[in-house]
This record gives C-alpha cells, structure tokens and sequence, in this order.
C-alpha cells in the first residue's frame, strides 16, 4: 500500500523591492500623484511633488518601490513622560487594486519596514492605516496584528 505523495511546500519568493528614487517619479509619478491628491485634496500636485522630493533620501522615511507598487513609512516620536519611537506606516498602494499578484508583492514592503524597525531598535509599528494590502496578507509577513482603539476629538 502506497502512502500519498506529500504535498509540495509551497514557497514565497520575495518580490523586488528597493528604495525610491527621482527617477521613480517619472514611472510612479502619474498614478501616485493621483492617489496622494485622492487622499489629500487640499494639496495641489506641485505641493505633493516637492514633499515627495524631500523625503526620498531622509532617514526619518522609508520609500520603497516596486513595479507596480509603493509604500512609505515614517519614524516617529511618542509623545509622554518615557518617550519611545515607533514606526507608522504612510501608504502601501498598488497601482491596480484588483491585480491579485500585486497586492501578494506589495505585502513583502512589510517585511522591509519590519528590518528597518528592527535596526532602528523599535519595538513597535502603526499598519493598515492606509494600505491596499487585506490584513491577511500583512499578517502573513508580521505575524499577529494588534488593533487599538484610539479615541479622538475634533477641536
């Protein structure tokens, strides 16, 4: 009697990612400019072509590429008697939602911004706040997700 063949383990191979560049701007820079004034119709194109500029080489910001995505994260500071740093992500987006293989690449940007918090000595990163990648995925790369309430007014 003959067992069954095992199953193949099926294995994930990384997607190519690496930081942004001035020159991503001119592949990314239609559809990202698009996104970013979606988000934050106050600000004109030229505003949001100059703050992306400032940023790419910061070291307070991780801008990440890939050929159909990007995603941006952001050092920052708590506030409080024991200040710490913390990780908080800006956007992971792709540039076509409903491209399934996309938003599987796209997730890998979270293991990026795990290593730099890593290095950075930070226990602790803000995800999902504007991200086109279902939890499950980001899940799949991080681990456990943790959801906080946070309770706010508007002055």
């Amino acid at each position: 009697m003959n067992a069954p063949a095992p199953t193949p383990a099926v294995i994930h191979e990384p997607a190519f990612v690496r930081r942004f560049e001035m020159a991503d701007l001119n592949t990314h820079g239609g559809w990202l400019l698009k996104r970013l004034q979606q988000a934050f119709p106050e600000m004109t194109e030229t505003y949001v072509a100059g703050w992306l500029r400032g940023l790419l080489y910061s070291n307070e910001h991780l801008f990440l590429y890939q050929d159909n995505a990007v995603a941006l994260a952001q050092t920052v500071s708590a506030p409080g008697i024991k200040s710490y740093k913390l990780i908080q992500e800006q956007f992971v987006w792709v540039e076509d939602k409903a491209d399934k293989q996309q938003l599987e690449d796209a997730a890998d940007f979270y293991i990026h911004f795990q290593v730099w918090a890593q290095r950075q000595g930070v226990e602790r990163m803000i995800v999902m706040e504007n991200s086109d990648v279902p939890k499950a995925k980001v899940e799949e790369r991080l681990g456990r997700l943790f959801d906080t309430k946070v309770t706010h007014a508007r002055v």
